[in-house]
């Protein structure tokens, strides 16, 4: 929706006047992003204190991985959490799940001032694209490991955990937005 049609649609509904959102204040955002870390680190420690929970999340994405992968043409076992090929092996923990992005979407999402089926349409989603490009990682690391090993560190510490990040960043963002939009149309 254009700026335009955002202020027309706002002074319809005050009576002709031209009224702006109010954007959030200072206070209030850095209560949000206190409130959103704050989330996302209590639901890391009470994982972190169940290691079985944990490990769940790991031998899932293992699974799925592995499968993904012997579909694509790799032959690979899978042990647990760790899918061996012929050239190298890994072992997936539970940073290599996609449990810390959606943990940090979570609570970015749960912070923010919404109704309860727009955080959860909004987390159900996120926790959908965010295991998607996840699988899509792995997936990525696994051929970069067998065809540019060299850059397998890289890939794997750098891009792809920034990627990550960023990623659940924008879903935030995006859902953010579109909340925004929705308050004021």
């Amino acid at each position: 929706m254009s700026k335009k049609k955002l202020r027309h649609t706002i002074a319809k509904k005050v009576g002709g006047q031209h009224v702006d959102p109010q954007p959030i204040s200072a206070t209030r955002g850095t209560l949000i992003v206190g409130a959103s870390v704050g989330l996302t680190l209590f639901s890391y420690f009470i994982f972190s204190a169940f290691p079985a929970v944990i490990n769940i999340f790991s031998l899932a994405t293992a699974a799925v991985a592995g499968f993904t992968l012997n579909i694509l043409g790799l032959e690979v076992s899978r042990h647990g959490t760790i899918l061996a090929m012929s050239a190298f092996s890994f072992q997936l923990i539970p940073d290599c799940t996609p449990l810390p992005p959606v943990l940090l979407l979570s609570g970015a999402m749960l912070a923010f001032p919404a109704y309860w089926k727009a955080k959860a349409t909004g987390i159900g989603l996120g926790i959908l694209i965010l295991s998607a490009l996840n699988l899509v990682r792995i997936v990525s690391l696994v051929y970069i490991g067998l065809y540019l090993p060299q850059w397998l560190d890289i890939a794997h510490n750098v891009i792809w955990q920034s990627a990550m990040i960023l990623a659940g960043i924008l879903i935030w963002l995006f859902w953010l937005k579109s909340r925004m939009q929705r308050k004021y149309a």
